[in-house]
């Protein structure tokens, strides 16, 4: 079994206090900071929501429609204590 850990998330587009990278070579997420401390958390997107990052992070027309839909979905992994390793049970056919 092949352990993803957290800091493996290469960040490829940003923005403010969130980004859209890969984990390996197949795995598209969306990081966010979140918490006191400012730890990352991510939450997969996909290959379509990756390459329109730039659209929908700064759409706030739409009050954030996609930003929310996103982060309702399960965090794959995170900054936080005992959550390190990517879940990849939670991994979904995107």
């Amino acid at each position: 079994m092949i352990i993803v850990r957290y800091t493996e998330y290469v960040r490829i587009k940003t923005g403010s206090a969130q980004s859209v990278g890969m984990f390996g070579n197949n795995i598209y997420a969306y990081e966010i900071l979140t918490g006191i401390t400012d730890s990352p958390e991510y939450h997969q997107v996909s290959k379509e929501e990756f390459d329109s990052f730039e659209v929908w992070s700064e759409d706030h027309t739409t009050n954030n429609k996609k930003i929310y839909e996103i982060l309702n979905r399960p965090v794959l992994c995170s900054g936080y204590l005992g959550r390190g390793e990517l879940d990849t049970s939670l991994l979904r056919e995107m």
